[in-house]
């Protein structure tokens, strides 16, 4: 078992100024409710891939950070749109936190950039 911090470090990080590592307790995707060690078994009975992305990142890691968003302003984060397969995979292999890019005005025009960039320079190469 892992203890202290143990982080899951993106090999490409194109936006220092939106990085941060952040601990998976605190972040949240659409399968916070399947536990963890049941989630393959959840997504063979709904056909959601992830054996080719697992192979991947057991093989190379984490290519490139998740994105998250604050949406409540109580430092409980959201994935954006793509993440959470890498975040599953990432608390199933014992990590404790990921690499992000935190986008603090999501709801502005500015963060809405800031999101359409990463995910334009991201979206072929991320889950």
């Amino acid at each position: 078992m892992t203890t202290g911090k143990n982080t899951l470090i993106a090999k490409n990080v194109n936006y220092p100024e939106l990085y941060m590592e952040i601990s998976l307790k605190d972040l949240t995707y659409k399968w916070d409710q399947v536990p963890v060690d049941q989630w393959t078994d959840y997504a063979d009975k709904y056909d959601i891939p992830y054996k080719q992305l697992f192979s991947d990142m057991d093989q190379k890691g984490l290519s490139y950070p998740v994105i998250i968003r604050d949406l409540k302003s109580n430092g409980i984060f959201r994935k954006y749109q793509c993440g959470g397969r890498r975040i599953i995979w990432a608390k199933r292999n014992g990590y404790t936190h990921i690499s992000a890019y935190n986008i603090v005005d999501w709801l502005t025009e500015k963060g809405r950039q800031e999101l359409d960039e990463i995910i334009k320079d991201q979206w072929f190469r991320i889950d």
